[in-house]
């Protein structure tokens, strides 16, 4: 327990802080008798600068480091429960999960492909969820991603245009839709939309091995096996049901909205 007791004189402020043990009134009373007896004011006054760091960091509060995820990725809702489909490699061995940093979440399952679907601990109600793409996409049409691109250090995430350049893989993946965009490592598991808003998959992380691939190329797993894996673990997508193409501005707000910050703690 503490109390303070400050007044004004000459432009000045000064006073004390006194804290004790609670249930200790007896004590308290006699110290704040005598701390105000014997409070002597001095003419001096604390630098205004002082207590001030120049080597400022929006990761300290009050000078002290805050505590950061081991990793963060993108993910997004696929349904109006919170479910959240990302990529596998955001909640590898984590003692915790959570959505935007703010709702615990467990891990459901995990496919073999790299997808890992989650569920909030507590009922959710996300502002928009992903509506997964009736349609084939042509190639060479516009594309959007969107992806928490620096791991959590702005608060929204960002949205990246790009090109559908395949809908295989570079060793004829049916699984995989190839992309000209340049992403980074924090979007992967954002959803990738098409120009009518449907969800045509979940961008994966950049690959770790083989060989070192151009920094505009990126590859996601396609609306198929995302909607598979989600019935594997006994859920269900939404399929988009307007063929008609939207404003760039409306596939970005669609996208920023079904899109969340998934951090792994250790």
């Amino acid at each position: 327990v503490s109390e303070t007791r400050v007044s004004l004189s000459n432009g000045q402020i000064k006073g004390f802080t006194l804290m004790w043990p609670a249930g200790d009134e007896e004590r308290r009373r006699r110290l704040i008798g005598e701390m105000d007896k014997s409070l002597v004011r001095l003419d001096t006054v604390l630098d205004p600068a002082a207590g001030s760091d120049e080597d400022q960091a929006i990761d300290l509060v009050s000078g002290l480091e805050v505590r950061k995820p081991a990793i963060s990725r993108s993910g997004f809702y696929t349904d109006n429960r919170g479910t959240v489909v990302t990529t596998a490699e955001a909640v590898e061995n984590c003692a915790r999960i959570t959505i935007d940093e703010l709702y615990e979440a467990k891990l459901v399952a995990t496919s073999d492909t790299g997808i890992a679907v989650l569920t909030p601990n507590d009922a959710l109600a996300p502002l928009n969820v992903a509506a997964f793409s009736a349609q084939t996409p042509r190639l060479n049409t516009e594309i959007a991603i969107a992806g928490y691109s620096y791991e959590g250090v702005l608060d929204s995430p960002s949205v990246t245009y790009g090109t559908l350049s395949d809908l295989r893989g570079l060793r004829g993946e049916e699984n995989l839709n190839r992309f000209a965009l340049t992403a980074l490592a924090g979007d992967a598991g954002g959803p990738v939309l098409d120009a009518t808003g449907g969800v045509l998959g979940m961008l994966l992380p950049a690959p770790s091995a083989g060989p070192q691939l151009p920094d505009d190329v990126a590859f996601s797993l396609d609306r198929e096996t995302i909607q598979a894996a989600l019935r594997d673990a006994g859920k269900s997508g939404q399929t988009a049901r307007s063929s008609e193409q939207m404003a760039a501005e409306d596939i970005s707000a669609a996208a920023r909205s079904m899109t969340v910050l998934v951090s792994c703690w250790k």
